[in-house]
């Protein structure tokens, strides 16, 4: 009698435990931000910060780290509050 209800134990509830694990979402999901794209970076005139040019895009500034990888803060430095206002203002015209 045991031996039944472990083979059914095996063969029904572990598949379906598994099968559980797969679809289910584990977190929330946060939306993913994109980096500022080339022409955006060409276009615009960095704000330097930590030794690193920073652009404002997409509500975020954002910056390449030493490995050459788009990174942004969570919360904006104070430092950057006297940019953001005046940020149009960096625009390069190049056409």
């Amino acid at each position: 009698m045991n031996r039944t209800i472990r083979s059914k134990f095996l063969g029904i509830v572990l598949p379906l435990g598994a099968l559980l694990a797969v679809v289910a979402p584990s977190a929330t999901a946060h939306a993913q931000y994109a980096p500022p794209p080339p022409g955006y970076v060409a276009s615009y005139e960095p704000v330097y910060y930590n030794g690193y040019a920073h652009y404002y895009y997409g509500n975020h500034w954002y910056y390449r780290d030493h490995y050459g990888a788009w990174q942004y803060y969570n919360h904006e430095p104070a430092y950057f509050g006297a940019y953001r206002g005046h940020w149009a203002e960096h625009y390069h015209h190049w056409r």
